[in-house]
């Protein structure tokens, strides 16, 4: 029976029972340890001589395909060849299998063994690589039998194909299918993807009387202000409208003064249509508007609105918000689709847009928005005089269907995993386990993964049920002692540093961001060593990032570090904790401006989207501690000011 339908049984069966009681995870065992040794080895075989111990592990499944791959490496064999094939399809497409997978099938191409490839892998491929394995083995057996098309689906994408490639290409090229159209085709994805290497590759693929404009648009593309100087100079010299474009827009990002520049003498060199002229000025005032200067509007006014896309209106209305210009704000607030005005985000606006202007039922629409539970619908409910509406509704525990997720093989690996620190593997295995779960089940899965402590994968799996009511689920407060000693020690909001926590890492203590950010509040490693010594405290390097603890304890140093250098103002402390202090000055506005103006206009929509959503944590977390909302009206009631402006 499906794991769904045992679930959907379960609390048919079973609803209204008590409360389970909370399964942590437990210490690293014996066993445990026992396994990791065996597979950081990888030694020994699989002729069933292992210890019946190691054998019962639950994660001995990967330690058997680690075996595999590390035999697969030294000594590939035809046996070998017949018990991987022989695992793999025991095993399904388990988590542990597909590295193994890939291994096996590099390994078939590289010997050749293009029968037993294409026995394995019938059907074409995605993945790069194997794609191009893929079309060689069926080139090495003879079967071009509708490989075209095939073939086709490699060449057309705007990327640099494996060499492995080569020969689908060739064979495309002796067929006389390899025509200037292929080319140029393709030579248009490479420049759309910025992959210029393969653009000048393709380039010399055409005949030298194409190749002029092709390397223009390369050259536009890439030495964007300085090539439009020389399209200036020579009005005739042919380079295509969207090149033109793309490398107008990339200088405008860089310095959109000197682009608007650029812009205007680029429209009186150059003939151009009306809609052409009108995409360019919208472009430099995309650009323009993200830095916020005054340019923007003014190109944005000289293009029909109608013919906006959804970002130019979005930031079109931004760059009217930043004006202060309710006008033009409503003009291209009625411009925007149905489905666009409708979005809470434009419902405020649209309410504030009423009051700026004096208009009637203002006070209805922010009472309307200040019904939903959100960034938005916060900021209404303060605009109204009203407390926001939180609305918990606890999700309902159903034990036996947690205890039917507990036994499946996937759920115990991951658990393994976790209660061993790889997070990674552990959330490949929820995954695999998880993939067939209706909504239902997700809820009941997110109550287990928060009975083990891990509270990320609880939020993040709760989120994917679209179940948002349980805010104890959603908002755990963990680590209550780390938190209360951090923020006193620190003379900080326990209530923030909460809510940044929660905002960087879902409460994630083994958490490490593309950038290198560790631990639960997401602290550089070179932030941590700076705040450490200034405020002399102890850091015993990047791992100890991981302790909650330490990394509280100095995240809340620099918090205060932020409230000093910003005079108290969480406003500015949010985004800087994101985007860096330097930023703020950068941001502040020439005159002064209402601070949710402001934070509507933060260029990096990264943290843009980090405020909003650290101010709505805020507002609930501070209920979670003390029984009432958070009131983020202080916060935003002060005007946003010019650096050093009263």
């Amino acid at each position: 029976m499906p794991v769904r339908s045992l679930l959907v049984l379960a609390m048919l069966c079973l609803a209204g029972q008590a409360q389970a009681a909370p399964a942590s995870v437990a210490e690293v065992s014996a066993a445990d340890r026992a396994f990791l040794r065996a597979f950081e080895a990888s030694e020994g075989t699989d002729d069933g001589q292992d210890p019946a111990q190691l054998e019962a592990h639950p994660l001995y499944p990967w330690l058997q395909a680690r075996r595999l791959e590390r035999a697969l490496s030294t000594a590939p064999d035809t046996g070998l060849d017949a018990r991987i094939e022989g695992f793999l399809n025991a095993h399904d497409r388990a988590p542990y299998t597909q590295a193994l997978r890939r291994q096996w099938l590099s390994s078939l191409a590289a010997r050749e063994r293009w029968e037993r490839l294409l026995a394995v892998q019938p059907q074409r491929p995605t993945a790069d690589l194997r794609l191009c394995q893929w079309l060689t083995a069926r080139l090495a057996l003879g079967r071009t039998e509708d490989f075209a098309r095939h073939a086709w689906a490699a060449w057309r994408n705007g990327r640099s194909m494996p060499g492995a490639c080569d020969a689908a290409f060739d064979w495309l090229e002796a067929q006389g299918l390899m025509d200037e159209a292929a080319v140029t085709e393709r030579l248009r994805l490479a420049l759309d993807a910025n992959a210029f290497g393969l653009a000048r590759f393709l380039t010399d693929k055409l005949p030298e009387s194409a190749q002029r404009v092709w390397i223009n648009a390369r050259l536009v593309r890439q030495r964007r202000g300085r090539f439009i100087e020389r399209l200036i100079e020579n009005p005739d010299a042919p380079v295509f409208f969207d090149d033109l474009r793309a490398g107008l827009l990339a200088h405008a990002r860089r310095n959109p003064e000197e682009a608007g520049d650029l812009l205007a003498r680029l429209l009186a060199a150059r003939s151009l249509s009306d809609s052409e002229q009108h995409a360019l000025r919208r472009s430099v005032a995309l650009a323009a508007s993200w830095s916020r200067a005054p340019l923007a509007l003014r190109l944005f006014r000289e293009t029909p609105v109608e013919e906006h896309s959804e970002e130019a209106l979005v930031w079109h209305a931004r760059a009217a918000l930043w004006a202060q210009d309710w006008r033009e704000f409503r003009r291209v607030l009625r411009a925007m689709p149905a489905s666009m005005q409708q979005d809470e985000t434009w419902r405020y606006w649209r309410a504030r847009m009423r009051v700026a202007r004096g208009k009637a039922r203002a006070e209805e629409a922010f009472a309307a928005l200040a019904q939903e539970r959100s960034f938005y619908g916060f900021l209404a409910a303060q605009r109204a005089g009203r407390a926001p509406i939180l609305e918990p509704r606890p999700s309902k525990r159903v034990p036996a269907a947690q205890q039917q997720l507990a036994k499946l093989p996937a759920v115990q690996r991951a658990r393994a995993w976790y209660a061993l620190a790889d997070d990674r593997r552990a959330r490949a295995e929820l995954a695999w386990a998880f993939a067939e779960l209706d909504a239902d089940g997700l809820e009941q899965a997110a109550l287990m993964l928060h009975d083990w402590g891990w509270h990320q994968q609880a939020i993040a799996w709760l989120a994917r049920a679209g179940r948002w009511d349980d805010l104890a689920l959603r908002f755990p407060l963990p680590y209550a002692d780390s938190f209360e000693r951090a923020a006193k020690e620190a003379d900080i909001s326990l209530v923030w540093l909460h809510s940044i926590a929660r905002t960087e890492s879902l409460y994630d203590t083994r958490a490490v961001s593309s950038a290198g950010a560790r631990g639960i509040a997401q602290l550089m490693p070179t932030t941590a060593q700076r705040v450490a010594a200034r405020q002399s405290l102890s850091y015993d390097g990047r791992d100890s990032l991981f302790d909650a603890d330490t990394n509280l304890r100095l995240s809340a140093h620099f918090l205060h570090e932020l409230l000093e250098r910003f005079e108290q103002r969480w406003l500015f402390v949010v985004p800087a904790y994101n985007a860096g202090p330097g930023r703020i000055p950068v941001w502040l506005p020439e005159a002064a401006l209402p601070a949710d103006i402001w934070i509507e206009n933060i260029p990096f929509n990264e943290t843009r989207g980090y405020v909003r959503r650290a101010l709505y944590h805020y507002v609930i977390i501070h209920w979670r501690l003390h029984g009432t909302p958070g009131d983020i009206g202080p916060l935003l009631a002060e005007p946003v000011r010019p650096q050093g402006g009263a």
